[in-house]
């Protein structure tokens, strides 16, 4: 019987070890600053190790929790203070299971379970000493530099924080966390694509700004085609292979809070503004938005669109683990932590518009056309919703003994007694819970009150509203934060609105003096001053700062004035020396040479750009809210900035002033200082963003340009 226990034993330690095989721990401390953990008290960090100082009881816990686990670290007792790990936790470090570590207040011994297995090590010399905790199955296994200390069992499948607790004055000290998540299961047989669907790209034929807000939170999948679309999904080489986007493939598994390991490898045009391959969790079926998008390959540990990270350049595969629990999302990348966020937006159906807290399938995106998307692995595991375990509670005082009697042994507690005990014990549980409750309600009413965030305070308050719904003030203040969220979104329509009229009149404006400008020309070309003068006159008043205008009006003032001269002069003398002069006059206009821009290099190769006017804006859109820009340049890259730079005219030399661009500006090779002037001469070399040269040059000026 004891060598089949033995062997018994012996089968499950190759199982449990087996089950971590192949995987990166992931490291919990990164050995300079707190992410990643929740404190209470005094927590720093120095020198590559989490130290708990000061007085009083403190502890550090875990971001998000964790099920079951092989957990490794390093700790050292500076002063003794009681220091414990926290093992299954909650998040406010309640229940769960408590191993000492110290040399005092260690009621199981060093390395030993309170309440479950004693350690047969009551005090442990200073110094470092490295722990490892396997949780695996229901069963527990705690080793002490290397010696077993304790291995309770029957634990049944739990999950919680995992965190440090000290007490008193005195130091506790923490090095090399790392934990490896064990018993995941696979999601991927590795031979065909069983438990997963394609998941077309939606056919949407729409336009205009709605359109545009779609395909900005729908993550770049939204819009644009009239006909659906399915992106190529097939098992190639014990991998699952995505091309031919757009479209995304589902797993049929239902997942609210989970672990998630994934390895993926992303190549093609994969660059911001097309998209980027993700994974979708918590994502509504059947669609390719709702969910949290957590970015794959060179994109690993983005949360998009409220956690940006610079893209790699890295084609091979990314091992990521990722997890969610409630409002916060955790992602590690080859085993570092990258990327913690808390969702603290008001709850919503689509993680675009607010905290997705509902159970939701997993599905990959492939965004575009042109990547191609590896799946070499991906694992799941879910995390229940309740965590820790509750606490033992000392047993019920003893009735007070009765007075000595006759009998040999007293009697028992009668019926009537046993109940009124129970009813006390119900009683002490209810005030215990109402003042825990107490606690909790104050605290959430010191949070909603010292922010100014409405969607804060109505989670606060709604958290508040839960515990207590007699709670007047919170019930008042949710109504209150709701009214100032509705305001402050009818303010920002309202603004938008206005926006959008100035934008539609100031382009009114500019058709209007155009076409006046347009008009004034003609008359004027046609002999008929006066009604060039009041065509122009609409210009002047449109648009009286452009050159165009102001040097038309000169030559009408002048052509007016040499008219009545020659009309007091009379004779045919005077008809033939206008018209001498009007023909010099046009002459000089077809031979007069202006500046223009021309595109040496780039997607508009050969075209020219005229600088008439004082001032000449350059960029890649046409309009950005109330700015415009006078000559839009695009680029393959898209580095040019919106508003790259501007060319003034000055005393009648031209000068290059760089906007402040993401990618700076080059004249002849050499960069341009944003904000400093430069000169340009003719035949000067102007690079754009190293993508688009230009060249100043002069062209004369044709009869059909007049």
């Amino acid at each position: 019987m004891k060598i089949v226990t033995l062997l018994a034993i012996g089968l499950l330690g190759l199982s449990t070890a087996g089950s971590a095989v192949g995987q990166t721990p992931l490291s919990l401390f990164n050995g300079t600053s707190l992410q990643g953990w929740n404190t209470q008290g005094t927590w720093t960090t120095n020198g590559g190790t989490l130290s708990g100082t000061g007085t009083g009881d403190r502890h550090a816990l875990t971001a998000v929790p964790f099920g079951d686990i092989n957990l490794q670290f390093e700790y050292n007792i500076v002063t003794p203070v009681g220091a414990k790990l926290r093992l299954w936790t909650t998040s406010e470090n309640n229940g769960g299971l408590t191993i000492d570590l110290d040399n005092t207040n260690n009621t199981a011994g060093v390395g030993g379970v309170e309440d479950l297995d004693r350690s047969s090590i009551s005090i442990i010399p200073s110094g470092w000493h490295r722990v490892q905790v396997e949780a695996n199955h229901g069963k527990l296994r705690v080793r002490v530099d290397d010696v077993i200390t304790a291995s309770p069992g029957n634990l049944g499948s739990r999950a919680g924080y995992i965190g440090f607790e000290a007490k008193g004055n005195g130091q506790f000290q923490v090095r090399n966390i790392k934990v490896t998540p064990l018993n995941l299961s696979s999601l991927f047989n590795g031979n065909d694509l069983n438990g997963w669907k394609s998941v077309a790209r939606a056919a949407d034929a729409k336009e205009g700004m709605g359109h545009a807000l779609q395909k900005t939170f729908s993550f770049g999948m939204a819009g644009g085609s009239t006909k659906s679309h399915d992106a190529t999904w097939k098992v190639d080489s014990g991998r699952i292979h995505g091309e031919s986007g757009p479209g995304g493939l589902e797993n049929g598994t239902m997942m609210e809070d989970a672990i998630v390991q994934i390895s993926a490898a992303v190549t093609g045009n994969n660059k911001p503004g097309t998209g980027f391959s993700s994974i979708l969790l918590r994502n509504t079926p059947g669609q390719l938005t709702g969910g949290y998008s957590i970015g794959l390959g060179p994109f690993a540990g983005t949360i998009d669109p409220l956690v940006k990270r610079p893209p790699t350049t890295t084609t091979k595969a990314v091992d990521q683990t990722i997890i969610i629990s409630g409002r916060t999302i955790a992602v590690w990348v080859g085993g570092n932590l990258t990327s913690v966020f808390t969702d603290t937006r008001a709850e919503s159906a689509n993680a675009a518009q607010g905290a997705k807290l509902s159970a939701g399938s997993m599905t990959v995106v492939l965004p575009n056309a042109l990547d191609r998307l590896d799946l070499q692995k991906i694992s799941a595991a879910t995390l229940p919703k309740t965590f820790g375990m509750a606490a033992k509670s000392a047993p019920p005082p003893p009735p007070p003994t009765p007075p000595a009697v006759t009998q040999a042994a007293a009697a028992a507690p009668s019926a009537a007694e046993t109940m009124i005990l129970a009813q006390q014990q119900a009683s002490a549980k209810k005030e215990a819970d109402d003042e825990k409750n107490k606690a909790k309600v104050a605290g959430l009413m010191n949070q909603a009150l010292s922010t100014n965030d409405p969607q804060q305070q109505m989670s606060y308050y709604s958290q508040v509203v839960q515990i207590d719904p007699s709670n007047a003030a919170a019930v008042q203040g949710y109504k209150e934060a709701q009214t100032k969220l509705q305001t402050t979104q009818t303010q920002q329509q309202q603004q938008q609105v206005q926006e959008q009229h100035q934008q539609q009149d100031a382009q009114n404006a500019e058709q209007q003096s155009s076409a006046s400008l347009l008009q004034a020309q003609s008359s004027f070309l046609n002999g008929n001053f006066a009604q060039a003068s009041t065509a122009l006159s609409v210009a002047e008043r449109l648009s009286p700062s452009n050159p165009m205008v102001r040097d038309l009006r000169s030559r009408i003032s002048a052509a007016q004035s040499l008219r009545s001269r020659l009309f007091w002069l009379g004779g045919g003398v005077g008809i033939v020396a206008l018209a001498g002069m009007v023909a010099m006059w046009i002459r000089r206009r077809r031979q007069h040479r202006y500046a223009v821009l021309e595109v040496t290099r780039g997607l508009e190769s050969g075209k020219s750009y005229p600088l008439d006017r004082d001032l000449i804006r350059i960029g890649a859109v046409p309009q950005h809210g109330s700015q415009k820009n006078d000559i839009v340049i695009q680029d393959v890259e898209h580095a040019i900035s919106r508003f790259h730079c501007e060319i003034a005219r000055k005393n009648g030399q031209l000068y290059l002033t760089d906007l402040r661009s993401s990618n700076g500006t080059l004249i002849n090779g050499e960069p341009v200082q944003p904000g400093s002037p430069a000169l340009l001469r003719r035949g000067s070399k102007v690079t754009l963003a190293n993508s688009v040269e230009l060249r100043l040059t002069t062209k004369r000026r044709a009869k059909s340009e007049m």
